[in-house]
């Protein structure tokens, strides 16, 4: 992300927010948000970064995939957007959205987006896909939701909304508690919906219930229904996907590997 600046990264998420229902392009955004305040050098390299970040963080999805200038993206279904219908409203909320995960600073500071979010990120597409048996699925995703879980982000919020966007993505069985300046509530075996950003407040929505929070701070704890250990959700997950042809799996079972790897 070299030429890539935070309030390129703004401007993209914004117009995803306006034109929540529809897919765009990078020539769509060009053309219609592009102003002087950017350098008309390399324009088209810095609007490819800024995708690029937003692809890697889940703020944005693929919609379709042709010629690299004009795939279409999208704003995941998983982000409900309740607020008032002003650019200015819609771009206050872009920048409170990724500033819950990272500074203004190392956004403009950093060269490339690490991969840490962006390689899970691909896993949950992969599992999403549709070619796993429904049992196997669920498996896996309770897998990576314990990857999810665990990752340590270094925010102020225990967990990262990065973190609660995949989890969103793999609507696996989970318990929840939260806790804000007025209320406290526990949750067993639900499964994510979706979250909506209001004006102050995010509406957290699950299969049986929903719960209205001020942050990321309100959720204290989260965890799978299962017993496991995750090397244990890891070693059950790499025997399943071994049963399926390679070329399927291969960014699955590379993933598990490493992450396992790494733990030992």
């Amino acid at each position: 992300m070299k030429s890539c600046t935070f309030e390129l990264i703004v401007n993209i998420l914004t117009y995803a927010i306006k034109n929540k229902n529809d897919a765009f392009s990078q020539k769509d955004f060009k053309n219609v948000v592009y102003t002087k305040e950017f350098d008309n050098y390399d324009i088209n390299e810095k609007i490819a970064e800024g995708f690029e970040y937003l692809l890697k963080r889940g703020f944005l999805q693929l919609k379709s995939i042709n010629v690299t200038f004009y795939e279409k993206y999208i704003l995941p279904e998983t982000i409900k957007i309740n607020t008032e219908n002003y650019t200015k409203v819609f771009k206050d909320l872009s920048k409170r959205i990724i500033l819950m995960h990272e500074g203004k600073e190392m956004i403009n500071d950093t060269y490339e987006v690490k991969d840490d979010y962006a390689n899970i990120i691909e896993c949950v597409d992969i599992v999403n896909a549709g070619f796993l048996s429904t049992p196997d699925k669920e498996e896996i995703k309770t897998t990576l939701s314990k990857i999810l879980i665990s990752f340590n982000v270094e925010t102020k919020a225990h967990y990262s909304l990065l973190t609660i966007l995949q989890l969103l993505e793999l609507k696996s069985a989970i318990k929840i508690k939260i806790k804000t300046k007025e209320c406290e509530f526990a949750a067993n075996n639900v499964k994510f919906n979706f979250i909506q950003f209001n004006d102050n407040t995010m509406l957290i929505s699950f299969d049986k219930c929903s719960f209205e929070i001020d942050n990321i701070d309100n959720i204290l704890h989260i965890d799978t229904m299962d017993s496991l250990s995750l090397v244990e959700n890891i070693s059950k997950s790499l025997e399943i996907l071994k049963t399926y042809p390679k070329n399927e799996v291969s960014t699955l079972i590379e993933y598990l590997d490493n992450y396992l790897m790494d733990k030992k």
